[in-house]
């Protein structure tokens, strides 16, 4: 999702998973312990109470962002959300993406977050599902999936003052690069913890980021403020047209919190 640093300042843990993906749905047991506040299936547009259009702004993830009707679509139980050609022919505005977003978790709250979604992968275009503080305009992110171009693999990441303005991308890691096709179906999740933020890909675990000791500031404010959630496509200036329109379905989202027994 957003990037306001670019990649290869980061320092990337690769991560190859097998076929314990195929097994994702057999197999439950990663769930053990949490319970299911809260899940949206997307046969219809979405309700506004709990959902919003993404507006332009800004921040490059939000550059091309419209509400209007072009850009979104209910189709066999998934929003799907579109790059486009703006049809006015708009030198300043040459894209439409679509883009929703909803509230996530509290400040302190532990919680588990997954999407099951499927990228169109298309040069140009950066599909993603992100977690965004909604009361700061820190350049602070959880990136639960960045999809570049026609890469074959996805990302998943955190940005703070400190892997940014710090310089401490690498210490601990503050990204993993998961061998996936991103073209089929996949449940990618996060689970917040007060100390950790643990990734997954399919139910298995692909990255852990934890609080470290440090006197360096901003290490982990992830536990320190609300977060939205935002999903979106992200379209470069240089995009080329032509491999456009482009889609982003999303199948459901899923919240969790700690089992009462837990």
């Amino acid at each position: 999702m957003k990037r306001y640093t670019v990649l290869f300042f980061v320092v990337i843990s690769v991560v190859l998973l097998s076929s314990c993906f195929q097994q994702y749905n057999e197999d439950e047991s990663f769930r053990l312990g949490w319970s299911l506040t809260r899940e949206d299936n997307f046969n219809k547009m979405p309700e506004e109470a709990k959902w919003t259009k993404t507006l332009r702004s800004k921040p490059h993830m939000y550059r091309y962002m419209s509400d209007s009707e072009l850009v979104y679509e209910i189709n066999e139980g998934n929003i799907v959300l579109k790059g486009i050609v703006d049809p006015e022919g708009n030198p300043k505005l040459p894209f439409l993406t679509g883009g929703i977003n909803t509230k996530a978790f509290k400040a302190g709250e532990t919680t588990r977050i997954e999407v099951r979604a499927r990228i169109n992968p298309t040069s140009g275009v950066t599909p993603y599902i992100a977690l965004v503080p909604n009361n700061t305009n820190d350049n602070i992110v959880i990136d639960i999936i960045e999809q570049y171009g026609a890469d074959k693999f996805i990302y998943q990441s955190v940005t703070s003052e400190y892997t940014t303005t710090e310089g401490m991308p690498d210490n601990p890691p503050s990204s993993a690069l998961v061998s996936v096709n991103p073209s089929e179906y996949h449940i990618y999740g996060v689970e917040k913890y007060p100390d950790s933020l643990v990734f997954y890909v399919d139910g298995s675990r692909t990255k852990k980021y934890p609080r470290i000791p440090t006197d360096i500031p901003g290490q982990f404010p992830y536990n320190d403020l609300d977060f939205d959630l935002f999903m979106g496509l992200r379209l470069n200036k240089d995009t080329d047209p032509e491999v456009l329109p482009v889609d982003f379905y999303i199948d459901w989202v899923r919240f969790y919190e700690p089992a009462a027994d837990k």
